[in-house]
């Protein structure tokens, strides 16, 4: 939804990524090959003229999702061990490794190329972001329907919903309804 809160530089790529799926309101936006590679060209993630196939959509979404996990635990989700495998897995097909630029700092880098590459940034890219504070701001909406990646500017980092317009009264009314239920 274009009127949730985003993210600025690298927590952005980060958080656009994880929402390519609306999984609330929206059809998935790398629905095919095609799409996914357009997403990464379109970002400066892979070149142009790399292929995608089935493999590395599917390779993908699975990251994605991975991501999403990860990103949970800044709401105090649990991290399952499937996220962190697909995760590991993503840093071993990108064979990321550690560089040092010519400004003097540190980063890591993929050494394949096409979508593995591509990945191996956009993990790069959370491993960068989890040392910066802002980390911690860019939580999964509570709504388990919704699971939108957004990112809480409240003054004290406490927002549960990404938007409370939506799925925030939503939850509320929920809740009234089931307390309503046991105390008749």
């Amino acid at each position: 939804m274009a009127d949730r809160d985003r993210a600025d530089g690298v927590l952005g790529l980060i958080q656009a990524y994880v929402n390519t799926a609306d999984l609330e309101a929206g059809p998935d936006e790398l629905k095919d090959p095609n799409t996914l590679g357009a997403w990464l060209v379109a970002r400066k993630l892979m070149e142009p003229g790399q292929a995608a196939d089935a493999g590395d959509l599917k390779h993908a979404i699975a990251v994605r999702e991975a991501i999403r996990g990860v990103i949970g635990a800044n709401s105090g989700a649990r991290v399952y061990p499937v996220d962190i495998a697909t995760l590991n897995g993503a840093i071993g097909a990108s064979r990321l490794r550690a560089r040092f630029g010519s400004d003097g700092r540190a980063r890591l880098e993929p050494e394949a190329e096409g979508v593995e590459g591509a990945l191996g940034r956009i993990v790069a890219a959370v491993f960068a972001a989890m040392g910066e504070e802002d980390w911690t701001r860019l939580k999964v909406c509570d709504s388990r329907s919704c699971r939108w990646v957004f990112y809480d500017r409240s003054r004290n980092h406490s927002s549960r919903w990404c938007k409370m317009a939506s799925c925030g009264n939503r939850q509320k009314a929920k809740r009234f309804r089931e307390r309503s239920k046991t105390t008749c």
